[in-house]
């Protein structure tokens, strides 16, 4: 790139990135974090550059494309169109496999799209990146949700390999009295509802509940349409898992944070408000623990009235398409689906990846997902 000559840089970064435009945008990149030039000045910004020179090759008139081996002759399925499973498409296809996604949704990118806003990242650039994929042949099944639309058994005798790579979308509850009141919403639905166009009334004050990404940009969406917003978190600011740079962007648009502070209960009030009942934390390191745990002081009880609470304390696997002879197979775990470090089931045809398969939920590790089940798939399927 420094020396201009983008096309060779290009056909680097696509022979082992797959969705290099989007990654620019979101990847939290661990690279950076540990690039040895930090010891001189300062690390290489691969993101940006990867962004620089996607965006290059993708405005222009013929994007390039990676050599495709010879047709297979077999046919993987993808159940799931966010990072993980865009990945897989994009190395199955260069393998010479037909490839045809299932998607729940009436448009590709999983997480990327529904639960990242789109001031930090442009779907028309997530667009790109899912465009240039499917003009590989890639074909997508919109609004096509298995165990719906298609069963999984159906999709299991169709093809010879499934990968099963569908994200975390099922918001955990907070676990307190009172949040089924009206107003209590996840954060991961506001996030969803904002993204399909819907009109979104948060009212004047917002609390949102958690320190993660998601309760981050659920704060940041609620700040900017319009809403005062404090944060509770149980731990202290620097424990918070949401990334530096997101917690520090929500600073700047003047969202409120209250930390050592473990909800309570919740309680409709007069006026048809909420009232989030809060109680202030110590932090103890306990004899073999690995970090120090908020707890709770004897007493205490704080108030904050709010319009709507958002939980955002994390989310987890639905299981409830997952039915069928095919299904019985599979070893399932108290939270995920079981497998090695390929991403293989107890059933050799059907693999899995993403946030479904890792805890470290980030879009640069779906994509090896995808990348590592596909080369697994074709070891299998075409050996030789």
């Amino acid at each position: 790139i420094s020396n201009g000559n983008f096309s060779d840089a290009i056909k680097i970064v696509k022979e082992d990135i797959a969705l290099p435009l989007i990654l620019g945008y979101i990847c939290p990149a661990p690279c950076e974090k540990v690039c040895k030039r930090s010891q001189i000045d300062s690390p290489v910004s691969i993101c940006q550059l990867k962004k620089f020179v996607a965006a290059e090759d993708l405005t222009g008139k013929n994007p390039w494309f990676p050599q495709k081996e010879n047709p297979t002759g077999k046919k993987i399925a993808i159940i799931g169109s966010g990072p993980g499973g865009l990945s897989a498409a994009y190395y199955l296809s260069r393998m010479g496999y037909t490839v045809e996604i299932f998607e729940k949704s009436s448009a590709a990118g999983g997480m990327l799209r529904y639960g990242i806003p789109e001031y930090r990242l442009p779907y028309g650039k997530l667009d790109k990146d899912i465009n240039f994929i499917v003009s590989q042949g890639v074909k997508i099944h919109y609004n096509t949700a298995v165990g719906k639309e298609i069963t999984f058994d159906e999709i299991y005798a169709k093809f010879d390999a499934v990968f099963i790579s569908t994200g975390l979308f099922e918001p955990y509850f907070i676990g307190i009295k009172g949040e089924d009141n009206p107003g209590v919403i996840s954060g991961l639905k506001l996030l969803q509802d904002v993204t399909d166009g819907k009109e979104v009334q948060l009212g004047k004050h917002v609390v949102v509940v958690g320190g993660g990404n998601v309760a981050m940009d659920a704060a940041r969406t609620a700040r900017r349409l319009g809403s005062e917003v404090s944060v509770l978190y149980r731990r202290r600011l620097e424990d918070m898992p949401a990334d530096r740079e997101e917690i520090d962007e929500a600073l700047e648009e003047q969202v409120n944070f209250i930390c050592q502070a473990i909800p309570l209960e919740i309680e409709k009030t007069a006026d048809n408000r909420l009232s989030i009942i809060w109680g202030k934390a110590e932090m103890k390191l306990e004899e073999g623990a690995k970090r120090p745990q908020p707890v709770l002081i004897d007493g205490s009880r704080e108030v904050l009235v709010a319009d709507t609470v958002i939980a955002a304390i994390g989310q987890g696997m639905n299981f409830n398409w997952m039915d069928g002879e095919a299904f019985a197979k599979i070893k399932f775990g108290k939270w995920n689906i079981e497998a090695d470090r390929w991403g293989r089931s107890s059933d050799q045809k059907v693999f899995i990846g993403g946030d479904m398969f890792n805890r470290t939920a980030d879009a640069i590790t779906a994509i090896a997902d995808g990348h590592r089940s596909a080369r697994a798939i074709d070891n299998i399927l075409n050996p030789s």
